[in-house]
């Protein structure tokens, strides 16, 4: 929990108390990127873009209220914008997998390769099914199963109420499960929702 007293300072455009905020965050904000974007150098780039745009925004924030839900919703944001904006779907050899595996090394070691192409080709099918949602119902989906959030956590992220919530999430996993039927003939029965 951050102390009132940084968020003050922080208000007041003290570099020192921003500082100090950004290091208490550090490892929040790069690990629920890491979890929209598989990649660490994109991570990271995003993590500096949620620092500016929490520096450029600090002043709307109420300090009467828990900062926590308030740079989720920052760090999701620009997560799903950055999302939009990339619209290639190209894979580099120098791409980092899951594993931490450079994609070219894995292709050069020829061990479970076809495994590694079957994952990989898995988890671009879980993006191209999540692109295809409206951006409120993935970002439902994303608070509620990446970052595990109850209800009553995600209704205050987005600022929502509950019961939206719940109807978002619903007709989000019903898009999801019909475009899953339809993906199942080419991926077989390994995705399920």
């Amino acid at each position: 929990m951050v102390d009132k007293d940084l968020l003050m300072a922080c208000k007041e455009r003290d570099k020192q108390a921003f500082t100090e905020l950004c290091k208490t965050y550090e490892r929040y904000l790069f690990t629920l990127c890491m979890g929209y974007t598989g990649n660490s150098h994109d991570a990271l780039d995003l993590v500096q873009e949620i620092y500016i745009k929490i520096f450029r925004f600090i002043d709307k924030y109420d300090v009467k209220k828990p900062f926590h839900p308030w740079i989720r919703k920052v760090a999701v944001n620009t997560c799903l914008n950055f999302k939009r904006a990339s619209s290639t779907n190209l894979i580099s050899l120098n791409a980092v997998t899951s594993n931490d595996l450079v994609l070219g090394d894995v292709l050069a070691s020829n061990e479970d390769l076809e495994e590694e192409f079957e994952r990989i080709e898995l988890k671009e099918a879980m993006k191209e099914l999540l692109e295809k949602l409206p951006s409120r119902q993935r970002m439902v989906i994303a608070l509620r199963y990446f970052e595990d959030l109850s209800y009553k956590d995600i209704s205050l992220a987005m600022n929502q109420p509950i019961g939206t919530v719940k109807t978002d999430l619903y007709r989000a996993r019903a898009t999801l499960k019909q475009y899953l039927s339809k993906k199942q003939e080419v991926y077989g029965d390994g995705m399920q929702i």
